[in-house]
């Protein structure tokens, strides 16, 4: 038998309301069946009040059975008995294994643990239960930067996995030219494969030994490898660096496409989730049917003459300017967010802004081991119903060794910072239509606590009036044969990465790679609160693995990456703060 256990409080549900998805998600394991029998039954296992004396259990116990009544979710776990265990009645809090112990005990003495997946947004539990060989999943809970997965619908193909459901498959993978991209989809969809793509490359998956099924590559296939992989041994990484590969050197890379690999690793065997880097990369299993990223051809350069590009003209993005930022910035021994050297350098930032007619304000963030800073500048607009155009980077730099080690930081993220004094010099002493927000946050290397507290402050009205967020995250560093942007978002920022990309072809030499799949920067809290953001980043096919090292120089970067990266993001903001999004 498998047992499928869930925590509850900020997993299911927080502060007495059901998370989103946690019903479907329930519901549609429930429904799973093998030979006509559920394929695993769902249990509980949770912190809950502890008892002053052993004739409480029974009554907190009840307690807690009707939480699971008023949530609408006791139905799931019946009968109680067996499917909910609670630290009350075993006398200890998770992370102790005698929780897990006691879970695995009631429901029955044939689940071993290797047959348990348990679902937690507690990282510590997931790091124990793993330890007892339990399959355990680090779920994104309410205010949390990081998880394995970011939501309760990504539960159920772990479930999936885990329940060794489907049959083998022969895995193609094919690098296809963009011309062909088009005709290549016609025949993986006319042949009923299942397909991933990654850029230029498809991952395309076929029943094994089925005559027939595999669809002709034609000549728009350039190259294609052929390899039996169990489809549930697929995964995607999204990482910094190469951080995921130097924590798991040994789990076999199959798509290297910098920022984003397709690895293969058996489940049941290796949880490479798990590193001493953990928190700078995500893995999931492989989606049927996505595209992970996506490419576009690079612009034919600077058509349009600059009065038509929203009034930037080459002396409002000058080199040398932006190169005497990155160099103040990156020649600090350090900007880790709690360090007298990031402090000093949100003083020199604000001293810039101000220079240029901001008004600033300093907002205090709590990061672990004390507090940070963020700076936020403003520049109002003068139109009657204005909205907010925020232009962002994070200030501070990160070391991985340690605190007191080296972090220059050029690359990550002084380029993106100097790229938000480049904007606000390009923008000073213009008569613009909307607001215009410049925010340097603190705390990102640690867990996105600048961006994430500033969010979390921003009233509803506040919210409804930003109408974009420009991030700005390595933007001078070229990993690519040719000059090359990512524009990363989510569906909410579509109609962002459309315009930005529209700018780039036309306005720039860049190509530009896109994805709806955003990850560890400080876009991502506010796009989980609805508000349209993109990152901009440099371009990935062989990633920067020099950040969070003291090899992060200023020696390594590419002025003209960022300036055409910079040109785009001109644009686009001066083109927002006029006409509106």
């Amino acid at each position: 038998m498998k047992l499928i256990l869930f925590d509850l409080g900020d997993t299911l549900e927080s502060g007495g309301v059901l998370l989103p998805g946690a019903v479907e998600t329930l519901e549609a394991i429930a429904a799973l069946r093998t030979d006509g029998q559920p394929a695993a039954v769902l249990g509980l296992v949770s912190d809950f009040d502890m008892p002053a004396a052993p004739s409480d259990v029974g009554a907190i116990q009840q307690q807690y059975y009707s939480l699971l009544d008023d949530l609408g979710i006791r139905q799931f776990f019946e009968p109680v008995a067996e499917r909910v265990t609670l630290s009350t009645e075993v006398g200890v809090f998770k992370p102790d294994q005698a929780v897990f112990r006691a879970a695995a005990s009631k429901a029955g003495p044939a689940v071993e643990f290797g047959d348990i997946l348990f679902v937690t947004e507690n990282r510590n539990h997931v790091l124990a239960a793993r330890r007892l060989g339990l399959v355990a999943v680090h779920v994104r809970g309410p205010g949390q930067p990081h998880g394995e997965i970011d939501t309760l619908a990504g539960v159920l193909p772990l479930v999936e996995t885990f329940l060794d459901r489907g049959e083998p498959v022969e895995t193609v993978v094919m690098d296809v030219h963009p011309d062909g991209q088009e005709a290549m989809m016609n025949r993986i969809g006319a042949s009923n494969a299942r397909w991933s793509r990654l850029g230029d490359v498809l991952v395309v998956r076929t029943p094994a030994g089925r005559p027939g099924q595999d669809p002709d590559r034609g000549e728009a296939a350039d190259s294609a490898r052929r390899l039996l992989v169990p489809e549930r041994h697929l995964h995607v990484v999204t990482q910094t660096a190469r951080l995921f590969q130097e924590d798991h050197p040994d789990v076999r890379v199959v798509v290297d496409k910098g920022r984003y690999l397709v690895v293969e690793f058996d489940p049941a065997v290796q949880s490479p989730a798990d590193g001493p880097h953990a928190s700078c990369y995500r893995v999931g299993p492989l989606p049927a049917g996505a595209v992970v990223f996506d490419q576009r051809a690079a612009g034919a350069g600077r058509s349009a003459p600059a009065a038509a590009e929203g009034g930037i003209g080459a002396d409002d993005l000058s080199e040398s300017a932006f190169e005497d930022d990155v160099g103040r910035l990156a020649r600090l021994r350090t900007r880790h967010s709690r360090s007298t050297e990031f402090l000093g350098a949100l003083d020199w930032a604000e001293g810039r802004l101000t220079e240029l007619g901001y008004a600033t304000q300093i907002q205090t963030v709590a990061v672990p081991g004390g507090t940070s800073r963020n700076l936020i500048a403003d520049r109002p607009g003068d139109g009657a119903e204005r909205e907010l155009v925020l232009v962002t980077a994070h200030l501070d730099s990160v070391n991985v060794t340690g605190f007191s080690a080296a972090a220059p930081g050029a690359d990550d993220n002084a380029s993106g910072s100097a790229g938000v004094l480049a904007i606000a010099r390009a923008q000073a002493g213009r008569s613009t239509t909307h607001d215009l927000r410049l925010v340097l946050f603190g705390g990102e290397e640690q867990g996105l606590f600048g961006s994430t507290q500033y969010v979390s402050g921003l009233n509803a009205a506040e919210r409804a009036r930003i109408s974009a967020v420009i991030n700005m995250d390595m933007i001078a560093c070229k990993n690519t044969g040719t000059a090359t942007v990512l524009l990363e978002g989510a569906p909410v920022s579509q109609g962002m990465i459309d315009a930005l990309a529209g700018i780039a072809q036309a306005s720039t030499s860049l190509a530009v790679q896109t994805s709806l799949d955003p990850f560890n920067s400080d876009h991502v809290p506010f796009i989980d609160a609805g508000i349209p953001a993109v990152l901009t980043i440099e371009g990935t096919d062989s990633a920067n693995d020099r950040v969070h090292t003291d090899r992060d120089t200023l020696e390594t970067l590419d002025t003209s990456l960022a300036l055409e990266i910079l040109r785009m993001i001109a644009i686009f903001v001066a083109q927002a703060l006029n006409s509106g999004t």
